[in-house]
């Protein structure tokens, strides 16, 4: 296993849970664009007023930002910190523009708040552990570290995290 594809504990798989609902959520977002551009009555209040701009100019940005997340979603499974670092500032827009929905759509706006907020939590809580690092182990101790476990030698190596058993590292 390599530098570009470690893995190690359970928050590796918060990071894919959150990489593939930032996916949903994109898909979502698509959606609402194109719904946004196509039928101009969806986003309304019950006073009948869009909640922001024209419908055109949010079906854009619903667009692109559905994107945006796709983009972001597929790097966070491949494991990218800038994946990380987009992925928490769009999740943290997309909680501030749901928000701005709760009056058209409330239960939608709050189940899609909720995801973000999981997200969000995925995102912001153990990276470190989540890529392999030990939280009190430096860098070039992690990279011998993989390289032992990538090229199979030291004592116990088929046993998770017997290369701390070692006594020679």
């Amino acid at each position: 296993m390599n530098s570009t594809t470690r893995r190690s504990s359970a928050w590796s798989g918060w990071v894919a849970f959150a990489g593939c609902t930032l996916l949903v959520l994109g898909v979502l977002n698509l959606f609402q664009g194109f719904t946004a551009l196509f039928s101009d009555g969806y986003f309304v209040t019950r006073s009948g007023e869009l909640l922001v701009w024209n419908y055109n100019t949010w079906g854009v940005i619903l667009l692109i930002f559905g994107g945006l997340q796709l983009l972001v979603g597929g790097g966070l499974l491949t494991g990218a910190t800038w994946a990380r670092v987009v992925g928490t500032f769009l999740v943290m827009l997309n909680i501030i523009g749901e928000i701005g929905f709760l009056a058209a759509h409330p239960a939608w706006s709050s189940i899609v708040i909720g995801l973000d907020l999981v997200v969000l939590f995925a995102l912001t809580v153990r990276w470190d552990a989540a890529q392999g690092y030990d939280r009190d182990e430096t860098v070039s101790e992690w990279r011998a570290r993989d390289e032992r476990r990538r090229t199979g030698m030291g004592t116990g190596a088929s046993r998770p995290g017997a290369e701390r058993d070692d006594p020679t590292t």
